[in-house]
Protein backbone atom coordinates (compact mmCIF):
# COMPACT_ATOMS: atom_id res chain seq x y z
CA UNK A 1 0.00 0.00 0.00
CA UNK A 2 1.16 3.17 -0.85
CA UNK A 3 2.56 5.27 1.56
CA UNK A 4 1.22 8.98 2.49
CA UNK A 5 3.83 11.21 2.20
CA UNK A 6 6.66 12.58 -0.67
CA UNK A 7 5.94 13.14 -4.01
CA UNK A 8 8.55 12.04 -6.44
CA UNK A 9 8.81 12.26 -10.59
CA UNK A 10 12.00 9.67 -11.40
CA UNK A 11 14.25 11.01 -14.38
CA UNK A 12 15.63 7.67 -16.70
CA UNK A 13 18.64 6.60 -14.54
CA UNK A 14 16.71 5.83 -11.50
CA UNK A 15 13.52 4.32 -13.27
CA UNK A 16 16.08 2.24 -15.31
CA UNK A 17 17.92 1.15 -12.43
CA UNK A 18 15.44 0.09 -10.06
CA UNK A 19 13.70 -1.90 -12.98
CA UNK A 20 16.86 -3.83 -13.23
CA UNK A 21 17.49 -5.39 -10.17
CA UNK A 22 13.51 -5.36 -9.32
CA UNK A 23 13.21 -2.84 -7.32
CA UNK A 24 10.58 -0.88 -9.32
CA UNK A 25 7.96 -2.55 -7.80
CA UNK A 26 8.30 -1.48 -4.48
CA UNK A 27 9.23 1.75 -4.53
CA UNK A 28 6.19 2.09 -6.87
CA UNK A 29 3.95 0.29 -3.74
CA UNK A 30 5.83 2.81 -1.47
CA UNK A 31 5.91 5.94 -2.29
CA UNK A 32 3.53 8.28 -4.93
CA UNK A 33 5.92 8.65 -8.01
CA UNK A 34 5.54 9.89 -11.42
CA UNK A 35 7.87 10.11 -14.73
CA UNK A 36 7.39 12.77 -17.21
CA UNK A 37 5.68 11.65 -20.50
CA UNK A 38 9.24 12.15 -22.64
CA UNK A 39 10.97 9.97 -20.09
CA UNK A 40 8.68 7.06 -20.04
CA UNK A 41 8.85 7.40 -23.97
CA UNK A 42 12.83 7.28 -23.62
CA UNK A 43 12.64 4.07 -21.47
CA UNK A 44 10.32 1.80 -22.66
CA UNK A 45 11.60 1.93 -26.38
CA UNK A 46 14.17 -0.88 -26.09
CA UNK A 47 11.79 -3.80 -27.43
CA UNK A 48 13.89 -6.71 -25.79
CA UNK A 49 15.28 -5.01 -22.61
CA UNK A 50 13.48 -6.59 -19.73
CA UNK A 51 13.75 -3.53 -17.75
CA UNK A 52 11.94 -1.43 -20.54
CA UNK A 53 8.80 -4.22 -20.19
CA UNK A 54 8.92 -4.20 -16.35
CA UNK A 55 8.53 -0.07 -16.72
CA UNK A 56 6.02 -0.24 -19.35
CA UNK A 57 3.79 -2.61 -17.35
CA UNK A 58 4.34 -0.14 -14.48
CA UNK A 59 2.71 2.56 -16.55
CA UNK A 60 0.15 -0.03 -18.17
CA UNK A 61 -1.17 -1.20 -14.74
CA UNK A 62 -1.23 2.52 -13.43
CA UNK A 63 1.70 2.41 -10.72
CA UNK A 64 3.56 4.31 -12.67
CA UNK A 65 2.37 7.73 -13.03
CA UNK A 66 2.86 9.48 -16.48
CA UNK A 67 2.79 13.22 -16.51
CA UNK A 68 3.20 15.91 -19.35
CA UNK A 69 4.16 19.05 -18.21
CA UNK A 70 1.61 22.08 -18.16
CA UNK A 71 3.79 25.11 -18.97
CA UNK A 72 5.40 24.14 -22.24
CA UNK A 73 7.10 27.60 -22.02
CA UNK A 74 9.07 26.48 -18.55
CA UNK A 75 10.52 23.24 -20.49
CA UNK A 76 11.87 25.52 -23.28
CA UNK A 77 13.35 27.94 -20.88
CA UNK A 78 14.71 25.36 -19.01
CA UNK A 79 15.96 23.23 -22.73
CA UNK A 80 17.70 27.03 -23.46
CA UNK A 81 20.43 25.66 -20.72
CA UNK A 82 22.44 23.42 -23.30
CA UNK A 83 23.44 20.76 -21.30
CA UNK A 84 19.98 20.05 -20.23
CA UNK A 85 18.41 16.84 -22.56
CA UNK A 86 14.15 16.88 -23.06
CA UNK A 87 13.53 14.38 -20.17
CA UNK A 88 15.42 16.14 -17.28
CA UNK A 89 13.79 19.10 -18.64
CA UNK A 90 10.52 17.74 -18.07
CA UNK A 91 11.30 15.65 -15.14
CA UNK A 92 12.00 19.44 -13.82
CA UNK A 93 8.61 20.89 -14.72
CA UNK A 94 6.85 17.86 -13.90
CA UNK A 95 8.41 18.21 -10.23
CA UNK A 96 7.14 21.65 -10.29
CA UNK A 97 3.23 21.21 -11.28
CA UNK A 98 2.95 18.17 -9.48
CA UNK A 99 4.71 19.64 -6.11
CA UNK A 100 7.15 17.01 -6.31
CA UNK A 101 10.86 15.99 -5.90
CA UNK A 102 12.95 15.51 -8.92
CA UNK A 103 15.18 12.62 -8.58
CA UNK A 104 17.96 12.51 -10.90
CA UNK A 105 20.96 11.63 -10.88
CA UNK A 106 22.55 14.21 -13.65
CA UNK A 107 24.63 16.74 -11.56
CA UNK A 108 24.31 19.41 -13.97
CA UNK A 109 20.63 19.15 -14.34
CA UNK A 110 20.12 19.34 -10.41
CA UNK A 111 22.32 22.02 -10.47
CA UNK A 112 19.74 23.88 -12.79
CA UNK A 113 17.09 22.66 -10.71
CA UNK A 114 18.30 24.90 -7.98
CA UNK A 115 18.71 28.01 -9.97
CA UNK A 116 14.92 27.41 -10.38
CA UNK A 117 14.43 26.53 -7.22
CA UNK A 118 13.42 22.80 -7.88
CA UNK A 119 13.41 20.38 -5.24
CA UNK A 120 15.93 17.64 -6.39
CA UNK A 121 17.46 14.45 -4.87
CA UNK A 122 20.37 12.30 -6.50
CA UNK A 123 18.91 9.98 -8.08
CA UNK A 124 18.92 6.51 -7.78
CA UNK A 125 20.83 6.13 -4.60
CA UNK A 126 18.42 8.62 -2.98
CA UNK A 127 15.87 5.58 -3.94
CA UNK A 128 17.42 3.29 -2.85
CA UNK A 129 17.58 5.06 0.93
CA UNK A 130 14.43 6.00 0.96
CA UNK A 131 13.53 1.96 0.54
CA UNK A 132 15.86 1.48 3.63
CA UNK A 133 14.27 4.40 5.74
CA UNK A 134 10.65 3.44 4.90
CA UNK A 135 11.47 -0.09 6.10
CA UNK A 136 11.05 -1.97 2.55
CA UNK A 137 14.44 -2.82 2.20
CA UNK A 138 17.38 -4.01 4.97
CA UNK A 139 20.66 -2.87 4.64
CA UNK A 140 22.45 -5.83 3.28
CA UNK A 141 19.50 -6.36 0.72
CA UNK A 142 20.03 -2.77 -0.18
CA UNK A 143 23.97 -3.11 -0.55
CA UNK A 144 23.32 -6.42 -2.55
CA UNK A 145 20.84 -4.37 -4.90
CA UNK A 146 23.44 -1.66 -5.18
CA UNK A 147 26.56 -3.97 -6.26
CA UNK A 148 23.85 -5.29 -8.90
CA UNK A 149 22.84 -1.84 -10.04
CA UNK A 150 26.89 -1.44 -10.54
CA UNK A 151 26.92 -4.41 -12.44
CA UNK A 152 24.23 -3.62 -14.60
CA UNK A 153 25.88 -0.46 -15.41
CA UNK A 154 25.19 2.33 -12.79
CA UNK A 155 28.28 4.50 -12.55
CA UNK A 156 29.59 5.65 -9.37
CA UNK A 157 32.50 7.00 -8.85
CA UNK A 158 34.56 5.07 -6.15
CA UNK A 159 34.22 7.25 -3.10
CA UNK A 160 30.52 7.59 -3.82
CA UNK A 161 30.07 3.86 -3.98
CA UNK A 162 32.02 3.20 -0.64
CA UNK A 163 30.34 6.49 1.10
CA UNK A 164 27.04 4.74 0.15
CA UNK A 165 27.74 1.55 1.37
CA UNK A 166 29.28 2.64 4.90
CA UNK A 167 26.04 4.75 5.48
CA UNK A 168 24.68 1.27 4.32
CA UNK A 169 26.14 -0.48 6.92
CA UNK A 170 25.65 2.52 10.06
Amino acid sequence: MRSEGPKYVLDATPLIHLAKVGLLEVVLDSFEVYAAESVVAEVTQGEGHPDAKVIQGAVENGLLKVHKPLNGEFVRALLRHSEMHAGEAETLASAVDIGATAVMDDVVARAVARVYGIRTRPGTLYMLFRLVAAGKLDATSAEGKLDEMVKCGLYLDSRTLVAAKETLRE
